[in-house]
């Protein structure tokens, strides 16, 4: 008799740890959406935010309507974000007068690496250093690099990560948006 009372709190336990375990997950599936940030698409208004620059002055995203501006999020380790900002810092001389606000935004935190790596690639446009990933967040980089076109309102008009955007993708939609 002992033998099946044993059975059978352990198989009851089991039911109870299997249904603990549904309801977590689907607690999970339920609170995630709420915090969790979708990569902004074309044709969405691009989520607002201020960073310091490495420069120390504080730079408001929505400061920029008005002009056309490419967000670039990039890290010191990733190979790829140091050539696009390279191609990025060679953008300017490409569009002349029509040539895009640029904005790079460091995902790691370090303001010293961040300038250290900008002053060696001689970036002419601002760091931004997004200290606590909130930014990376908002716009959902976690592939790197990621480069961001908004339109003079402000709307985003094109999202790529290094493999998605061809040579002169980016330079020709610029071009369309400037008149």
């Amino acid at each position: 008799m002992q033998r099946r009372d044993r059975y059978a709190r352990a198989r009851l336990r089991a039911r109870l740890d299997t249904l603990a375990l549904l309801a977590a997950l689907l607690a999970g599936a339920l609170i995630y959406p709420l915090f969790a940030h979708a990569r902004p698409v074309p044709g969405s208004a691009a989520p607002d935010f201020v960073l310091k620059a490495t420069d120390g002055r504080n730079l408001r995203l929505s400061e920029y309507r008005g002009d056309v501006v490419v967000l670039s999020f990039w890290a010191s380790w990733c190979g790829a974000c140091r050539e696009g900002l390279e191609r990025l810092n060679r953008l300017p001389a490409r569009a002349g007068a029509s040539a895009p606000v640029i904005l790079g935004v460091n995902v790691e935190g370090d303001a010293g690496r961040a300038a250290s790596v900008a002053q060696s690639l001689g970036l002419a446009f601002p760091t931004l250093v997004d200290a606590r990933q909130a930014v990376a967040r908002l716009y959902d980089a976690d592939r790197l690099p990621l480069t961001v076109l908004l339109d003079r309102d402000g709307v985003v008009r094109g999202v790529w990560s290094e493999q998605d955007l061809t040579g002169g993708e980016l330079a020709r939609q610029i071009e369309e948006l400037n008149p």
